[in-house]
């Protein structure tokens, strides 16, 4: 994994660059994938790469025993004081999901926004998946999601953003090279203190497109059974060359 900065400014900042998620219809849509293509019941959920925490406690709200990964500490103690602060109980760990390691093997395992992207050699993606094969029961199912290849050639491509909430201003630059698939993301993240100044923190994100095709031999290899890709919370089969995420359901 080349991108090494996973630092405050960032971790402070993370839900607002994601506050367009909706966390509580991500969670019912893993409720019905868990109904559709699980074979074993499912109480014991391991998320890996849990960014701030708000899928890990939407998951415990629910009633679900959740323990939550993250190559971050900073990431990892946002996440913490967030359940903390809802009387939830998550376990969070400091982990890599290329090296993911649990005391038992757990019902279903996530990994999700786009985290998966982040991975940009496959021999890293192949390791997630052995990882991640080896830390599930046999019988449950791995979800996860990727950012496509309409999204890397349209919506990142070489644009820029602006993007502003409260005290958190950010600056965001794309690079996308179209031969490796490679997208180079720079942010450039002023955040207000208590005496009206802004701090400002420079943080640089890489991510890599990848194709069904490859995504689907490496899921073989791996040792899963593909129970499907879908483009959306409705189960309708993905087209990575229109739609933006692809959500991937598969089984050991």
């Amino acid at each position: 994994m080349e991108n090494k900065q996973y630092g405050s400014a960032l971790a402070n900042a993370y839900d607002i660059l994601n506050d367009g998620i909706d966390y509580h219809m991500w969670a019912d849509f893993i409720e019905q994938c868990i109904k559709k293509f699980s074979n074993i019941p499912v109480s014991e959920i391991c998320e890996t790469a849990c960014g701030t925490g708000s899928m890990a406690c939407e998951l415990a709200r629910r009633g679900y025993s959740v323990t939550a990964s993250d190559i971050s500490e900073e990431m990892l103690t946002a996440a913490d004081a967030k359940a903390r602060s809802n009387d939830l109980s998550v376990r969070f760990v400091l982990q890599d999901m290329r090296h993911l390691k649990m005391f038992a093997e757990k019902d279903i395992i996530l990994c999700m926004l786009d985290s998966m992207n982040y991975l940009t050699r496959r021999e890293d993606m192949k390791s997630a998946f052995l990882s991640a094969h080896s830390c599930l029961k046999t019988g449950g199912i791995f979800i996860f999601d990727l950012n496509s290849k309409y999204k890397f050639e349209n919506i990142y491509s070489d644009n820029s953003y602006i993007l502003e909430s409260g005290d958190i201003y950010c600056g965001w630059e794309n690079n996308y090279n179209s031969k490796t698939g490679i997208c180079d993301f720079y942010l450039s993240i002023f955040s207000r203190c208590a005496d009206g100044k802004y701090i400002r923190s420079d943080e640089f994100q890489r991510e890599k497109m990848y194709t069904i095709r490859q995504m689907t031999r490496i899921i073989r290899e791996s040792g899963f059974s593909l129970c499907g890709i879908f483009g959306s919370f409705d189960f309708i089969p993905a087209d990575e060359n229109h739609d933006e995420r692809l959500y991937f359901i598969v089984k050991k």
